[in-house]
């Protein structure tokens, strides 16, 4: 556990291939099933301070308590993403570790006490996120996301859908609707 971020309860890679990334993870690393939300625009969202236009996939699965997220970005700008792929390229090295956050705001002064700076920010449908990297290690990307009520209802339905999976129906359109 970080005293700063809590429980890491992702890991997130970037890839340019979707397909390729979550075949990879279920027939070879037996990883799954995956629910893929595709084509999602983020909503207010600022890369280094600047307001962006973004729009990515996000694939979601659990390995145990472990949730595994792949991206994709579909829009031409620079991002968090670009920058990453630009330095690594694409592939299944690790682009950020998140945790999730009902003290959303006192992680973020937390963080930023400790010298973390926001490099990109923005909210989807479930609530905001924001990814900090340090400069004394630039590479380390974390992310925090506040964890309210519509995502734990999505990501428990996630992690339940792993437990005893048989390998059937490995990728599946779509996140699963919150249950309030």
């Amino acid at each position: 556990m970080s005293r700063i971020f809590g429980d890491v309860r992702q890991i997130a890679y970037v890839t340019d291939d979707m397909e390729r990334a979550l075949t990879f993870l279920h027939e070879t690393a037996g990883i799954g099933p995956w629910f893929v939300a595709r084509d999602v625009p983020v909503a207010q969202c600022r890369y280094r301070g600047e307001p962006i236009e973004i729009r990515i996939d996000a694939a979601l699965a659990n390995s145990g308590d472990m949730q595994v997220e792949v991206i994709q970005q579909h829009s031409p700008g620079a991002s968090i993403y670009t920058e990453f792929a630009g330095r690594h390229g694409f592939g299944l090295t690790p682009h950020h570790y998140s945790s999730w956050s009902e003290r959303y705001d006192a992680v973020m002064q937390a963080a930023l006490a400790k010298g973390f700076a926001i490099v990109q920010e923005g909210r989807s449908r479930y609530g905001p996120f924001v990814y900090y990297q340090h400069p004394a290690e630039p590479d380390f990307t974390f992310e925090v996301t506040e964890l309210t009520a519509e995502r734990r209802s999505i990501f428990d339905q996630i992690r339940a859908a792993a437990v005893g999976w048989d390998g059937t129906d490995p990728i599946r359109e779509g996140w699963p609707e919150p249950i309030l």
